[in-house]
């Protein structure tokens, strides 16, 4: 089955933020966006095979300065691993030594997607492994940052790498390929992110940054914060630098980085840090990533192991919730959000920082809902207008504590909201996704829980005035019984066997898929 360059075309349209509110205030129906939902594009192709072929998540986003029409969007795509074998119990594991980072380029702004391919590693004897981060510098050069493993090693059973792609034709192609982690050891490279921006002391170049979690192994799972620069486009990578000490508190995190720069060539590195009470931590550095200040804890994010606690009614991990989201506004001011659940709900929240990040406002609800809690969101600052922030976010169906997961249980969708007095306030939240999401027809390799990856991405248009969005649906996955109650009896603690995928689950079973929104305020 061959689907690269496979081009398609699908309805797509945009919603007016502005004038839809302003509509809704006036004729006071808030059923209205209900009532007659925009269009939403389904950025990778359709495959119509079983899961693992059918399974795509956790999308990136880039958009590239030369050409506002050119989008990039990366994610973790399975189309060319095989099937879950048809045998009881099925065995639906990766082929260790097929990527699975995944990308798509659109030259229409989001009308239509051409499915470009997987990221080609097989000159360093290793396979992508997705977590995709996408950068574009100001000469319209793309970069894609992915995690790695060895040929024939499975995650977390061989030391990893984090390996950085660069597209000189809008993200079409990937063809310059540079190990960006170095000789830093550990069993696993995670939650990459990557950004591009003036070097301070050179202005006119441009360097390009990233910053992973590494994780050592061991009995207490010890890791850090990392972070590398490249100062010729992306083909060397300096030795990475450390910027936290090693964790080595048990059922702990510092992971979740996040890297912007600032106008002035200034680089910000955010993370989640849940030892004690989880909180979100900053460094900085003011000299192109060579140097950086100790970091510090910028706000307190929500009460300890809430970032382990699935939502009632699912089982999908959703460590994603707390990983803060980093933009920078036109005239310098940081925003970050994240999702809180306090009291059995989650909702987003906001805080800026007018002086560099020296001081932080008190957060502000970003994104709440009466009847749906939030569990991952993405901020956007427009780029022509100082006081406009946006933010997207999906959310899940309230039910009642300790409700236990299954078909139908619970539904989740994606939404907007706007701030128009640079993060002072935030709007209602409006819903972007056309079709609701049924998280149990999503599912882990190993079948045991459900999945919808750990993050979703929101992108300013460069022109202003627009937001554009993507990320995990499963409208088109089916829930299947049979896994049902093999979920359910491994959460009894009593002996299971999981089922055969192919002769007791429909075809559509795991069945996520990336879609995209353009909002227009």
């Amino acid at each position: 089955m061959n689907n690269k360059n496979l081009r398609f075309s699908v309805r797509w349209d945009t919603i007016s933020f502005r004038a839809l509110t302003t509509a809704l205030a006036l004729s006071g129906y808030c059923s209205l966006l209900i009532a007659a939902p925009p269009e939403n594009v389904q950025v990778n192709p359709t495959i119509d095979r079983y899961f693992l072929k059918n399974k795509q998540n956790e999308p990136a986003l880039a958009q590239n300065p030369t050409n506002p029409l050119n989008l990039v969007v990366g994610a973790n795509d399975s189309y060319a691993e095989p099937e879950c074998t048809d045998s009881t119990p099925s065995r639906c594991s990766l082929s260790l030594t097929t990527s699975i980072s995944g990308f798509y380029t659109s030259f229409d702004a989001g009308r239509t997607w051409s499915f470009g391919g997987l990221l080609d590693l097989s000159g360093f004897g290793e396979y992508a492994y997705g977590d995709p981060s996408l950068a574009f510098d100001r000469q319209g050069n793309a970069y894609y940052a992915t995690l790695a493993f060895p040929y024939n090693s499975p995650p977390g059973a061989a030391p990893s790498d984090l390996f950085v792609a660069r597209s000189t034709d809008g993200g079409s192609t990937f063809t310059s390929v540079a190990k960006a982690s170095g000789d830093a050891q550990g069993i696993f490279d995670d939650k990459d992110s990557i950004a591009v921006g003036p070097d301070p002391t050179n202005p006119s170049q441009d360097n390009i940054y990233v910053a992973w979690t590494k994780l050592s192994g061991g009995g207490s799972h010890p890791n850090q914060i990392l972070f590398a620069r490249s100062t010729d486009g992306g083909a060397t990578w300096a030795k990475p630098l450390h910027l936290s000490s090693a964790d080595t508190t048990a059922n702990t995190f510092r992971t979740g980085a996040a890297t912007k720069v600032g106008p002035d060539g200034t680089v910000y590195v955010i993370w989640l840090d849940t030892k004690g009470t989880p909180g979100i931590f900053m460094t900085t550095s003011r000299d192109g990533g060579n140097t950086f200040l100790p970091p510090g804890k910028i706000i307190t994010v929500a009460a300890v192991n809430d970032d382990s606690l699935p939502l009632s009614g699912t089982s999908f991990r959703q460590t994603g919730r707390l990983f803060p989201s980093l933009t920078i506004g036109p005239n310098g001011t940081l925003y970050v959000v994240w999702c809180s659940h306090t009291n059995n709900h989650a909702d987003v929240w906001a805080t800026r920082s007018t002086d560099g990040g020296m001081t932080w406002s008190t957060p502000v609800s970003a994104g709440h809902l009466d009847n749906q809690s939030a569990f991952f969101a993405s901020v956007a600052a427009d780029p022509k207008n100082k006081d406009k922030v946006s933010v997207i976010f999906q959310a899940m169906d309230d039910v009642s504590p300790n409700t236990a997961p299954g078909a139908g249980v619970v539904h989740y969708d994606s939404f907007f909201t706007q701030s128009t007095d640079g993060g002072a306030t935030f709007g209602a939240p409006l819903r972007i996704s056309t079709m609701r999401s049924d998280p149990d027809g999503s599912s882990l390799n190993g079948l045991q829980q459900q999945f919808v990856g750990d993050y979703i991405t929101a992108v300013s248009d460069s022109q202003g005035g627009r937001v554009f969005a993507v990320w995990t649906d499963a409208r088109n996955a089916s829930p299947c019984a049979a896994v049902d109650a093999y979920r359910t009896a491994l959460a009894a603690g009593s002996g299971a066997t999981a089922p055969d995928v192919i002769t007791q689950c429909p075809k559509a079973f795991g069945n996520t898929d990336i879609y995209f929104r353009s909002v227009n305020y």
